[in-house]
């Protein structure tokens, strides 16, 4: 029996973080018919002063009952000039959030760096982060998209070679004591001296943030960070992801496990399948006709895509080319549920089916880290709340039980592996 419970303590269910993206509620019936996208060019005389008045302050609950009810991390990320999500500088909520909670992890995914005139401005705001919260913080870092490329006039081909000096150049500044000289191409230093360091050692957990790319992979994996698939559709294609992330890690002598690899999903819980879409109808369908318009919708003008942008190496623009069909559907295409089912991106359903669904993910793709949306679009916040309760109490306990033991299966080396999270 004794060994039972320290065989349990030891083992790892998958991770399962609450994720806001804090879209924008309050549009006019007529958006779509009047206006062309929801990203870069939407014109801002559409945001209610009166309305949003407590708007910001209502989705830091919503994370903060996150911790509530359990979730291992609460999911912040950095968007700009859109209506999808109002965090133009996620570090500010992720400070509100150091004094809401005191357990759940705080997942900033992630400060865009090449929008910062200086990295070292984002070390020091994550060591703060990470200092406040006594070592919970975990630092994404990402290029940016398409949108960047237009709303902050950035080069996208510049802004690739930017990032992952600015990656080493802020490890360095957590890691090596200073002062010291950082002679960089995009940022020459004298004095690197940061105060504070971050609470961890050797520094926060880093996760970045990929979209199939080979060469983020690469990257990723000779830093010894951990990958997260930046996609919305889910099946087969994130199981081949996996087993591309796993392959290039074997390539530099690592080896794969669960916790290496994280993806999106997003989730609507209620107690059966009818009242789960009767009740999210209105703002999934929100969400998917007008946050995603101008980026992954067909319809509208496109200002996250283009020649160049974002950028790619040859080898990541011949994959795409090879395994996509360019003006295919997309996920704010789907015509109805049964069409939003076949994408595989939002799970809407009772716990037994959302369960279900994610269960066969995990089998198939061996992920250990959920990245979950509850909230959508103008969805009412007692809804969120309610599928989010729904989830904590009836689908994420048999997940986490049957994932440990398919983990400690299939990966024995997870042993050794630091427990962490809410769910310990």
């Amino acid at each position: 029996m004794d060994y039972d419970i320290e065989r349990r303590r030891n083992m790892h269910p998958v991770e399962l973080h609450c994720w806001h993206f804090m879209s924008y509620p309050y549009l006019p019936e007529d958006f779509d018919e009047k206006y062309d996208t929801g990203w870069v060019t939407v014109p801002n005389k559409l945001w209610d002063r009166e309305k949003t008045d407590g708007l910001y302050q209502e989705y830091i609950d919503q994370l903060a009952y996150g911790e509530e009810l359990g979730f291992d991390g609460l999911v912040l990320n950095e968007h700009h000039q859109n209506i999808y999500g109002l965090m133009p500088s996620p570090n500010i909520i992720a400070a509100a959030l150091t004094q809401r909670t005191s357990t759940a992890k705080i997942v900033v995914l992630g400060n865009l760096l090449p929008l910062h005139l200086n990295p070292l401005r984002v070390a020091e705001e994550y060591a703060m982060i990470d200092s406040i919260t006594s070592g919970r913080l975990i630092a994404g870092f990402a290029v940016g998209g398409g949108p960047e490329a237009y709303n902050y006039q950035v080069s996208s081909p510049k802004a690739r070679r930017q990032f992952w000096e600015s990656i080493d150049l802020i490890i360095r500044a957590w890691t090596d004591d200073g002062p010291f000289e950082h002679e960089g191409k995009f940022y020459p230093l004298r004095y690197v001296n940061i105060w504070p360091k971050p609470r961890q050692t050797p520094h926060p957990p880093v996760w970045i943030p990929g979209a199939l790319s080979s060469e983020t992979m690469q990257e990723v994996a000779k830093r010894g960070f951990d990958y997260f698939l930046s996609s919305r559709t889910h099946g087969a294609a994130t199981r081949m992801a996996r087993e591309g992330f796993a392959k290039v890690l074997a390539e530099h002598d690592d080896h794969y496990h669960p916790f290496r690899f994280g993806v999106l999903i997003s989730v609507y819980v209620a107690e059966t399948d009818e009242q789960a879409r009767q009740e999210s109808e209105e703002g999934i369908w929100y969400f998917l006709r007008n946050c995603l318009k101008g980026h992954l919708r067909r319809t509208g003008r496109t200002l996250t895509f283009g020649a160049g942008v974002p950028s790619q190496s040859v080898n990541s623009w011949k994959n795409y080319l090879k395994n996509s069909v360019p003006g295919s559907e997309m996920l704010g295409d789907a015509l109805d549920w049964e069409d939003l089912d076949s994408k595989a991106s939002i799970i809407v359903g009772s716990p037994d089916t959302v369960r279900e669904k994610l269960w066969n993910l995990i089998e198939e793709a061996q992920i250990g880290r959920f990245l979950i949306q509850f909230h959508f679009g103008n969805m009412k916040p007692e809804l969120a709340r309610k599928s989010m309760k729904l989830f904590a109490e009836h689908v994420a306990p048999t997940l986490r039980k049957d994932s440990a033991d398919l983990f400690a299966k299939q990966f024995p080396q997870l042993e050794a592996y630091p427990v962490s999270g809410a769910a310990e």
